[in-house]
């Protein structure tokens, strides 16, 4: 599921033919061709992140201590 925003409360677009819009700034859709429309709509804004991207993030490991110099 894909959630968008806008600060428009009534930003209208159009998917395959078919007018859709926001109502009270906010868009709630699991349509893949919905979803890549609102995509390229500048003045709306993504919030909840792709499961996609979600995976794609690098697993970081962790740093292993600092080795201390000798003093000679």
């Amino acid at each position: 599921m894909a959630e968008f925003n806008s600060h428009y409360l009534q930003l209208g677009f159009y998917v395959k033919g078919e007018y859709k819009r926001f109502d009270g700034g906010r868009y709630v859709t699991e349509d893949e061709a919905t979803i890549e429309v609102l995509s390229k709509i500048t003045d709306a804004n993504r919030v909840d992140k792709p499961k996609a991207e979600e995976s794609k993030a690098p697993v970081l490991k962790p740093k292993a201590p600092a080795k201390k110099a000798s003093v000679k």
